[in-house]
This record gives structure tokens, sequence and C-alpha cells, in this order.
């Protein structure tokens, strides 16, 4: 049995108890009304999901029904049933809230499809809340979302290193958010109010990089033509982030072991050196450890940052957190450009959870605000997702679960189901994915009774 529970309300008991019989057989509960007074006193004392409200009733017609049932309950759907059809009057309902116009007599099937429509509706407005809820709950923490395990784990080892001026070193893969963490241990820590002070290391040649750092005087090298401090120096009493550090050759390695070994900075061309107190984080996509094995990278060096190493893993192995991160994206664009979307559609969140995402969290964020551009309605469907992502790596989505009695044509026939889903039914597109000709794919769609 459903747990959704649809009121009937018409004046006409047969009527009443014909759809009840129908919903009922349907799988859902139902209660009957047989005026709108009657209506409205079931409404406030049982939940109720959707009505199945008749227009045309003798006292209280359907259009006040409406706007009292929406008025007592928001999130109650209504479908409006009428033997006297008239623009006026289903424009009016829709204006009241309506979710749908339907004409006597009855279509049952139109009836089964607006349900399913409406009711699945229902189910992602649900679940969109409770994302909300996850989001401004205990599962945000200084711009990061996540309520897996591996990532409560990042949150919890940051909020217990960022009381100190130990080292850190932040490993993971790219667009995974190791700056973020970096900024989180920086923002929370008693440095808060001095600076935060961010480099990349493979952004810039060796010597420019050298000079970056830790400054030059002045004539130290052409165009050297006064004295410049240093990164580090410009950090004094707060943060400096190197990221990419597996990039920083050898030749600075040496120098940057000093300044974590002797708390202290040599500009380029001085013979003297200055004091700084700076905490030093550091981040890499890159093996440090093979490379020191491979006489790549300082052994002291690379045991002097690893003092506290954080390692943030990839999307795919986190992808119970995916739907609280495109929430948390949805949020922040709506506010940014206030198109009002709610979530996402349920296939796409069934299609996300099968990608790969390469990029991690980096690319979900460009793939959501791609998607929130085009949507039209309130939720980003397939359609809305760039056409790479819904045909990529098909053979590795689990399409279907075939169990002992699976035939070879019923693994086709959902094999092709899933592919016209995943191209919005382009049957094209869908011919490409499969290897077919269109004339090869339509008689498929025939045999299967797909068409």
């Amino acid at each position: 049995m459903s747990p959704y529970q649809i009121m009937v309300v018409d004046d006409e008991i047969e009527i009443c108890q014909l759809l009840r019989e129908f919903l009922e057989n349907c799988g859902y509960r139902a209660v009957t009304a047989s005026s709108g007074e009657e209506a409205l006193n079931l409404l406030t004392n049982t939940l109720t999901d959707v009505i199945i409200l008749d227009l045309n009733m003798p006292g209280m017609d359907g259009l006040e029904v409406l706007r009292h049932a929406k008025s007592f309950d928001p999130e109650v759907d209504i479908v409006i049933l009428t033997g006297y059809p008239s623009i006026d009057s289903a424009v009016e309902a829709i204006k009241l809230g309506a979710y749908d116009y339907l004409v006597k007599p009855v279509d049952f099937r139109r009836l089964k499809i607006v349900l399913e429509k409406v009711l699945e509706q229902r189910m992602i407005k649900k679940k969109v809340k409770l994302l909300e809820r996850k989001v401004k709950g205990d599962y945000i923490f200084e711009g990061m979302v996540g309520q897996s395990l591996s990532m409560l784990n990042v949150f919890s080892t940051i909020k217990q290193v960022s009381r100190y001026s130990t080292s850190v070193l932040i490993t993971g893969e790219t667009g995974t958010g190791k700056e973020m963490v970096a900024q989180a241990i920086h923002n929370l820590s008693p440095r808060r109010h001095r600076p935060f002070v961010v480099v990349n290391c493979a952004g810039l040649v060796e010597t420019l990089l050298e000079s970056e750092l830790f400054g030059h005087v002045k004539g130290a090298f052409t165009g050297a033509i006064k004295d410049k401090p240093g990164l580090f120096e410009i950090a004094d009493k707060g943060t400096i982030f190197l990221d990419e550090i597996g990039e920083m050759p050898l030749s600075l390695q040496a120098k940057l072991l000093r300044v974590l070994e002797h708390h202290e900075v040599q500009r380029v061309g001085d013979i003297k050196v200055k004091k700084v107190d700076v905490r030093v984080i550091a981040a890499t996509n890159c093996d440090l450890k093979q490379m020191v094995d491979e006489n790549r990278y300082r052994k002291d060096l690379f045991f002097r940052l690893n003092t506290i190493c954080i390692h943030i893993p990839p999307l795919r192995e986190r992808k119970e957190d995916i739907p609280l991160l495109c929430q948390y994206f949805i949020n922040q664009l709506n506010e940014e450009i206030g198109k009002g979307i709610n979530g996402l559609d349920p296939k796409v969140s069934e299609l996300f959870q099968h990608l790969p995402w390469e990029g991690n969290v980096r690319e979900l964020k460009n793939v959501i605000e791609r998607a929130y551009i085009m949507a039209e309605t309130e939720y980003i469907t397939l359609k809305d997702i760039p056409q790479t992502y819904r045909t990529q790596k098909l053979e590795q989505i689990s399409f279907f679960k075939p169990g002992k009695q699976t035939t070879l044509a019923e693994i086709e026939r959902r094999y092709i189901q899933k592919v016209l889903e995943l191209t919005s039914g382009n049957r094209s597109q869908a011919a490409r994915v499969l290897g077919l000709s269109r004339r090869s794919l339509y008689r498929k769609l025939k045999k299967y009774g797909i068409i």
C-alpha cells in the first residue's frame, strides 16, 4: 500500500465510490467527501497528499474549496475535475494553485499519469527539503559539504590541527578542495586575523618563484630596481599555503626547509636573514613519498611537511555526498541569480551517482552551474545536463539487475530504454551510442514494444 493518501471530493456519490475503488486498486489510500464543507473538515483532521476536487458542487464550489485548502495546507496538491469545462475556470484554478485540470467523464489512464507525476514531484520536494536541512545543519563546514564518514573525519581533523602552528600537508586529486581545507585551518586558527597567502608553486618559473617566496634586494638581478619583500615576509604572523608543492624545484626545497626549521628567510642577493613567524600548509596531488624514493624530492623536507597529513578522498569514493553538494550549489546559485531552481530530477541524481567525476567537486560544480542556466523548469532534468555526461561511459553504468531468469532479449530491451532515457529520447544520438543504424534501432524499438 502506498504511503500517499488521496481525497476525492464530489457531490455525486457514485463518482466518489468509483474513484475510490480506482485509487485503491492503484495502491493508494483513499477517502471521500460529498461536499466542500466535509472535505475541509477531513483536511483538518487527516494527513492528505492530493485532493481530486469536483469544480461544480452545490453550496461551496470547487474554487472556494481550493482557496480554503491551499490556505490551510499550501503543500497539498489539487487536481480539478469538471463536467463543464471552460477556459476561465481552468485559468482561475491554476492561478489558485491547482496542479492540473481534467474533464469528465474521467479518463482513468490520464488520471493515473497525473497522479504519478504529482506524487513524484512531492517525493522530489521532500528530498530537497531534507537535503536543505542537512546543508544548513551539521554537513556544511567552512564552505565544504559532506556527510560521508571520510569527509566528517576531514572536518574533525581540521578542527583539531587548526589550534596549533604545526605544518600540514594536504593530499588529494585535482578539484577535491585542498585550498578550501587550507583556508578552513587558517580561519579556525589563532592566526585568523593575520594574512592568508596563497602560492601556486607550479605557476612560476624557478627564478621568479624564489623571488616571490623569499623576496629580493635592489640589484640582485636584472629588473630588480628596488628591495621587495617575499611572500613569507608578507605572511608573517599568518599562514602561507603552498599549492602544488610537488612542483617546487629541488634548489628551492633547501630554502623552504630552512624556513620550516629556523623560521628565517633570506632575500635573493642579500646576506642578512630575517625572522618570520609563518605557519606553512602545503598541498599536492603527487605521491611525494614516491618522488622521495626517486630522488626527485628531499626526504627531510617531506618529513618536515608531513607532520600532519590530511587526505581528501575523490568524489567517486564518497558518492553519498553528491546530492548534498548539488543542493548546496543550487542554493548558492539561487542566491546569486535568483532563478528559483528547487533541486535535481531523480533521473539526474541517478546519473550523477554513476559518473566517474574525474575532476571531482570542481567538475560537479561546473556541471551544476551550466545545468542551472539551461533549466527551464523548477528542477534540473536530464536535458539540462551536457550530452557528453548523459552518454559518458554507458558501459560502466548498471542499467539492469539481471536475475536468474533474465533473457538476453530482456537485457537488450532495458539497455535500449536506458540509453533513450539518457539521450532524452533522441533516436539519432541513441543509435550512435548503441552502435546501430537508425533503421536497426527502429526495428528493435518495434520488436520490444518501446514505440
